[in-house]
């Protein structure tokens, strides 16, 4: 008897520690260097039970755990010599979930702590090609001087926007030995609101590198390269097909241009796609110059296609100077718009019948181009397009005949220069689908866009899908999962985009989670049907209505199986169909562990503030399981015009457990929506007191059913009777 008294005082102690609902705030230090050995600090709350540090990219291995707080989990972490540059997202994993995705970069340099020099003394010196943090408060400014000599490239490079920590627009600038100005940058094309400076060094001596904010407001965290590294604005081509080598030119203005010979990649797991980048699928990657055996520490960005690459041949400045191209489409065509009031014209071969989506990439390669695209038959224009990719031109083209077409870019303004570079793609319009979790609602980009299923629960998570190019209905399947985890849900019908899915975990299910994948495929005899898995956005800096100005993407979903917590909910059977013009109450009934007293909160799952349900279908945005029931009913009405069908529905619980919200689902549920089985109208009646009448009610039966059915005639007047 005393074992088990012990045993039990232990389970309770196990299950008081565990702490629901990890929050994630921010990863310190803000970057390191690749190759190191570092410290990493993972601050939020809730975290003290961490197990695990789920990095979205390959590089790193996590040598020990070596401190857990609520507030902070420490980690010792090897960066491997061949670790990505740039930015990674990450997540902590404890006992009791998952936090959101923060993000953190890896450098080339050696990282140095910033020292704040007291007043009077002499600002910061740093040795260079070093990468060092510091932030800027109002009405200030950050002074570092470095040494340099004559002929010498000295560069200096800010990430603040882009480690996704807040609106900070920094501005830097370069000072000669006499504190004139040698180069200054606020906002840039190539990392929207951060900036770089780059010169050659005239003399050899102290030179001064300032740092604030472009109004003179505060920025809460920046991290400066400064170095011998190049810094090109742009690469020539704008992109490259997959699996072949490539001569790439880039753009140095500061030093003259060069080149690097590479083979394009395929695509890896983890798309670099951020800032204001809407297009889904859209595949690059980083490509990191060097010169003189320095690595610049930011990426220029390339394109990776199927398509072979033709280059624009000067002069190509009109019509008649355009050469024709022999490669048959598809092909990729890449130019630069070299001087204002430049423009280029390809002649290429097409096909009767074909189809392709025509699309420029200019801006989403971080060109200062603002392009505007036509095409051309011998004598008129058959497609133009400005704006319709953002500031890239976009539309689709079906070639009316075989012959000689001719493509034109320029600029809308006229402008041009030595870093417009553009890359026009005739894209095969073929069909394509992926998938992600829409944001709970404009604001929160984070919540509830991972699956935490607790042992011996469910959890809800709706999807949406985008398709292109094809219609009908989508089977999706869970890639991988955690040992232990079920998938239940619907197809998803050709007239529909999302999905309610819910997640079921196993008893025993070993507490452990995975960055995996949600695939989608069409339902098709064809052997090789349309495919895809999820492609997310995370919205890391908004300013408000302005929008999104720095978000992260991947195509992976973080999926942990957690303790247990203390209640589930279940909707006890339906056994009546909901039909149109009709209520019909759900009983939602919830399974208490002994001691859990506290509130459920039950809903639809939400999406932007809408509840994903079937078209037609209304009820109240959420209903209460009070502290001290174990049910209540979930009233829900179908319109007139409520598609007939059986709906496959789940309602999400929550609770406040330990501090944190712990969600849980009800099974996926079959609610079949019915064409009303009886109409009835009736005629005006009128009568005087005192005095019978009769009220006539035509009855129309609609859909035949077993029984007999009575009829009642409700909301007479106060002393009135009816008899039947």
């Amino acid at each position: 008897m005393k074992r088990t008294l012990i045993f039990l005082g232990l389970a309770g102690l196990a299950v008081k520690l565990m702490a629901i609902d990890p929050r994630l705030g921010s990863v310190s230090p803000p970057g390191v260097q690749v190759g190191t050995e570092v410290e990493m600090s993972f601050n939020g709350s809730r975290l003290e039970d961490a197990e695990e540090i789920l990095f979205y990219k390959k590089g790193f291995e996590v040598l020990a755990i070596e401190e857990k707080k609520a507030a902070s989990v420490k980690a010792k972490v090897r960066v491997a010599a061949d670790c990505p540059l740039g930015e990674h997202p990450v997540r902590v994993r404890t006992k009791g979930g998952v936090t959101e995705i923060k993000t953190f970069y890896v450098g080339p340099f050696q990282v140095v702590a910033r020292v704040k020099p007291k007043a009077g003394e002499p600002a910061q010196k740093l040795p260079l090609n070093c990468t060092v943090a510091g932030s800027v408060p109002n009405e200030s400014q950050e002074i570092f001087t470095v040494d340099a000599k004559k002929g010498q490239r000295l560069s200096a490079e800010i990430e603040s926007m882009r480690l996704g920590r807040g609106f900070y627009d920094p501005y830097i600038e370069i000072l000669d030995t006499k504190g004139f100005i040698l180069s200054r940058s606020d906002d840039t094309k190539l990392f929207i609101q951060d900036c770089y400076a780059s010169a050659i060094v005239p003399v050899d001596g102290t030179y001064t590198i300032k740092v604030r904010e472009t109004s003179y407001g505060a920025i809460g965290l920046y991290r400066m390269h400064v170095g011998t590294f190049a810094r090109p604005t742009a690469v020539y081509p704008g992109g490259g097909q997959v699996g072949k080598d490539l001569e790439v030119k880039f753009i140095d203005q500061a030093t003259g241009d060069f080149s690097q010979m590479l083979k394009v990649p395929q695509p890896v797991s983890f798309r670099l796609t951020d800032g204001r980048m809407d297009e889904p699928n859209f595949r690059d990657f980083g490509i990191f110059a060097k010169r003189d055996g320095v690595v610049a520490p930011s990426w220029n960005r390339l394109r990776i296609s199927d398509f072979p690459n033709t280059n624009e041949e000067e002069p190509n400045n009109s019509r008649g100077e355009a050469k024709l191209i022999e490669a048959d489409l598809p092909l990729a065509f890449n130019g630069i718009i070299g001087e204002p009031r430049d423009e280029d014209w390809f002649r290429f071969k097409a096909k009767k019948g074909q189809r392709f989506a025509v699309r420029l990439y200019g801006r989403k390669l971080r060109s200062p181009l603002d392009s505007v695209m036509y095409i051309y038959d011998g004598t008129k224009q058959l497609a133009s397009n400005d704006d319709s990719g953002g500031p890239d031109s976009y539309f689709a083209w079906t070639v009316p005949a075989d012959g000689e077409y001719y493509l034109q870019v320029r600029d809308h303004l006229y402008n041009g220069g030595p870093d417009y570079v553009y890359r026009v793609e005739f894209q095969p319009v073929e069909p394509t689908v992926s998938l992600y979790v829409p944001d709970r609602s404009r604001y929160d980009t984070q919540k509830m866009k991972s699956v935490v299923v607790a042992r011996g629960n469910r959890f809800p998570l709706v999807v949406r899908a985008r398709r292109g190019n094809f219609s009908g209905a989508l089977k999706l399947a869970a890639k991988d999962f955690p040992k232990g985890i079920t998938l239940h849900c619907d197809e998803m019908a050709s007239n529909k985009s999302a999905l309610t899915l819910v997640f079921e975990a196993a008893a025993d299910a070993p507490i452990a989670g995975k960055l995996t994948d949600v695939t989608a495929t069409l339902k098709t005899d064809n052997p090789n049907p349309v495919s895809g898995g999820v492609w997310q956005n995370y919205d890391l800096v908004q300013n408000g209505n302005n929008g999104v100005y720095y978000r992260t993407w991947v195509d992976q979903i973080a999926v942990v199986v957690t303790e247990e917590l203390p209640y589930k909910i279940r909707i006890e059977e339906i056994r009546a169909p909901l039909v149109q013009s009709g209520t019909l109450p759900i009983k939602v009934i919830a399974e208490r562990k002994e001691g859990f007293k506290g509130s459920i909160n039950v809903r639809l799952q939400m999406d932007q503030g809408f509840a994903t349900r079937p078209p037609g279908l209304s009820c109240s945005s959420s209903i209460t399981i009070a502290a001290d029931k174990n049910e209540a009913t979930y009233n829900f009405s179908a319109s007139s015009g409520a598609e007939i069908r059986t709906h496959q529905i789940a309602l999400i619980g929550s609770s406040s457990v330990k501090g944190g919200d712990g969600y849980v689902s009800t099974q996926l549920t079959p609610l079949e929506i019915k064409d009303e089985f009886v109409t009835a109208s009736m005629t005006l009646a009128k009568t005087t007191q005192g005095y019978p009448t009769q009220v006539k009610v035509v009855l129309t039966q609609k859909v035949e059913f077993p029984g007999k059915a009575t009829v009642e005639l409700v909301g007479l007047p106060s002393g009135a009777k009816s008899t039947t």
